[in-house]
């Protein structure tokens, strides 16, 4: 064979495939209606679980869906239960995660995760009393806990309490101290005080592993200082 025998054009009336690889009418139909299908499906999948109803629940419904099913299975597995409260918290419904970490602490009082986000929860529903209690909780069985101490130095800085803010955030910022936004809430309980040498270093320590921090840039230049 020739190459001009090998780029000639087919001769007229005749299907240059072979004859093995027709595909028939009805299967490429059926195939086009199952690609369909699936493609419908997806779209709810993306948007979130589809129900047994057919209605789609959001990120947030899915995932206490997902946590009340790992509580039903193990009933007294605190990480379920916190897992729960978490998803119900993250979902707005404050009274049912107080409710799974209410379980979790008759379980184990000195459940600190379970104690934190029973503060959060408290500050969310703007009850101070209920929030500082379950905070120092924590800090009272891990004085060192950064996510307690910067939720009650913000609260306490929010409401010009700064002696307090100290004492709550102090021992947490010393253990951590490339923590910047506890070094911040010192600096700035200490400039509040009237303490200026001591908010010159907390926001200069603050600095040295933010250095972009504005809030402690700011403190500076209030303070009429160079970073």
């Amino acid at each position: 064979m020739t190459e001009s025998d090998m780029t000639s054009p087919p001769a007229a009336g005749t299907d240059p495939r072979p004859e093995g690889n027709l595909i028939p009418m009805w299967l490429a139909v059926l195939v086009l209606i199952l690609l369909l299908a699936v493609m419908a499906v997806g779209g709810y999948v993306i948007r979130g679980v589809v129900a047994g109803e057919g209605r789609a629940l959001s990120p947030r419904e899915a995932d206490i869906e997902s946590w009340r099913a790992k509580v039903q299975a193990a009933p007294k597995d605190n990480s379920a239960r916190l897992g729960l409260g978490y998803a119900y918290q993250n979902a707005g419904r404050y009274d049912k995660a107080l409710a799974e970490y209410a379980i979790v602490l008759r379980s184990d009082p000195r459940d600190t995760a379970a104690l934190y986000n029973r503060g959060i929860v408290y500050l969310k529903l703007d009850d101070g009393r209920k929030a500082e209690e379950s905070l120092w909780s924590v800090l009272a069985l891990e004085p060192g806990h950064v996510l307690a101490a910067k939720a009650l130095g913000e609260y306490y800085t929010g409401q010009d309490h700064y002696r307090s803010a100290i004492k709550a955030v102090r021992p947490a910022a010393q253990a951590h101290p490339e923590m910047s936004d506890l070094q911040y809430l010192m600096g700035l309980s200490y400039e509040k005080l009237g303490n200026t040498e001591w908010a010159i270093a907390r926001y200069r320590q603050a600095l040295k592993y933010t250095p972009d921090m504005q809030e402690s840039l700011e403190g500076l230049e209030r303070l009429g200082v160079k970073p």
